[in-house]
Order: structure tokens, then sequence, then C-alpha cells
């Protein structure tokens, strides 16, 4: 099957309120252009499979590239991108847009399929994400602790972003906040899914206390950059980055519900991880000279706060 790359023109208001769009459906531009392109197309006619003859081929297992998607892996291993169905039911995938780089996938002799191919009319998955996107879960909810003004910790959006890596060992023993110097969430998650930018945190709280997740906890996000605490460096192989957004001028408020929700969500890393409240740092506090963030926070009330919580 050939593919052709094309280019468009369009209005800059109507491509940031798409990608706008595209990041909360977690998709991308190239995906929901690639969507609308096939289902404007029509259908194309299914073809019948080839009969497999001889000896009854064997499973083999496929491990997921950069840029794969099912329909090209289906090309590969049976010269038929609209055999991917057979690939997706083997594995038990609800959206054949969701494999990520790494995966491991069965791939089911089509000789011996039990299943037929799906219509052409099914849309064609497109290139997977860099790190699996799961359905985000409300957080568990902290027990009420007397003087708290926030006894929960609010359901939080998985946003993504490319920029991470494995952790060299698999430890999480700190949480080091961040501020923004960026003044909206949208802008935030935007800088942190563009690959050029080689920046992410795990979490970042906007100043209504809204909260989305950029990297899964188990992965190395990158925030800390050149740092070091108590004769420890790289600290961002062994915690978890939260930003909040903040110009970091000493001049723009954290607002109560933002810092609330910040309390909460170190409070249920802490309990989660077994991480001590004096492991609770500013980024400032790892890399002092370097960076300032997160500029005019009260670390020492958030510290207090956290520990009540625990």
């Amino acid at each position: 099957m050939a593919f052709r790359t094309i280019g468009l023109e369009v209005d800059e208001g109507v491509y940031q309120r798409a990608a706008a769009r595209a990041v909360q459906e977690r998709k991308t531009i190239n995906q929901v252009l690639v969507d609308y392109l096939q289902r404007y197309a029509g259908p194309a006619p299914t073809p019948t499979p080839t009969p497999v003859t001889g000896p009854t081929p064997t499973q083999s297992v496929y491990v997921v590239q950069s840029g794969d998607t099912l329909g090209a892996i289906a090309r590969k291993v049976y010269g038929n991108a609209h055999m991917y169905p057979l690939i997706q039911q083997a594995n038990n995938i609800q959206d054949p847009r969701r494999i990520w780089v790494g995966q491991r996938l069965t791939i089911p002799p089509a000789g011996t399929a039990t299943s037929q191919p799906a219509p052409a009319t099914t849309p064609a998955p497109v290139t997977p994400s860099p790190q699996p996107a799961p359905t985000p879960q409300p957080m568990p909810q902290p027990t009420p602790t007397p003087g708290s003004t926030s006894q929960q910790v609010s359901s939080i959006r998985f946003a993504g972003s490319p920029n991470y890596n494995r952790r060299p060992r698999g430890e999480i023993s700190a949480v080091i906040i961040h501020a923004t110097a960026n003044g909206t969430l949208q802008g935030v998650i935007n800088w942190f899914n563009n690959p050029n930018a080689q920046a992410s945190a795990h979490y970042t709280i906007d100043k209504d206390g809204t909260t989305v997740q950029h990297v899964q906890d188990m992965h190395r996000a990158w925030h800390a950059g050149v740092s070091s605490w108590q004769g420890r460096s790289n600290l961002n192989d062994w915690s978890v980055g939260i930003e909040l957004v903040n110009w970091n001028n000493g001049e723009d408020p954290f607002p109560e519900a933002q810092h609330q929700a910040n309390a909460d969500l170190t409070a249920h890393l802490c309990r989660k991880y077994n991480i001590q409240p004096e492991f609770i740092l500013a980024h400032y506090d790892v890399s002092p000279g370097r960076k300032t963030d997160p500029k005019g926070y009260d670390m020492n009330r958030l510290r207090r706060e956290v520990a009540a919580r625990l």
C-alpha cells in the first residue's frame, strides 16, 4: 500500500482550537486529519485473504516500533494492512489506535484465524502514542484531618507527553515542586507535548486546582535537570515533579484552591511511595543558584499540611 504526505494551509485560530481539542481527546492533528479523510473517501474494496496452504504456521510476537500502527504491522506480517483486526482481536485491544512503543503483540497465523478482518469502513489505526494513555481515575480521598480546608484529591486528567524515559532504579523517594513560568494550563500541556521541548513533569496544577498528569509515576519525567540533594544527584531518577501554573516572578499569586490541590496530591504521593515530608522539595532546593521556582510559594506550609494529612 502506498502512502502520500500532504500539506495544507489553515487559519491560525482554527488550527489552535483544533490542536487544543485534539490534546483533550488524546489525539494528534495528523490522526484527526487521517480519520476525516478516511471517512470522506468512503469504503474501499475488502480484499480476500489468500488461503494458507501447507503446515499450519505458529503464532509469533512483534514488538511495536516507533511509527508503527496496527495497519502497518499487518502489512509487514501478512502483506495486507486491512488484516489488522486479526492482531487487534488476538491481543484484546479495545481501541486500535492505542498501541505504544515497546508493546509486545501476539501475531496469529492468518490461515488459522477464527475471525475475519473487519470491513474497510473501520477507521485504520494511526501512529501510536510513545506512552500508554490510561483512562484517568479519581485519586483516593485522604482521611479528613482537622484544620485541612481540602479533603479530596481532584480527578486527574491524563494529558500525556512524549518526553520521558525509564527510571534507572525504579525508585520514587522525593516530590519536587515547580512553577511553570507560563500563565495557562493549556500552554503547559502544549509545551510538554512538544518533543523539541525535551521537558516534562508528572503533574501540573492550574490556579483553580484542576490537575493533569503528563507522565506516569513509574516513568522518569524531565523536570529537575542538573540537581542534587543530601549528597545524591540526578533527582529526575528518583522524584515526582509537580508544576504549579504561575509566572514565577514573586508577584503572581498561588490561589488557595491551587495550594490545597497540591497538598492533597503531594500527600497522596507521600503515602503511596512512603516519602517523608522533609523530601518535599522546591526546585530551588535541588538546583540552588540555577533555579528560583516556585518563587513566593510557602513550602514550609505545604510540608506542615502534608504531614497533617499523613
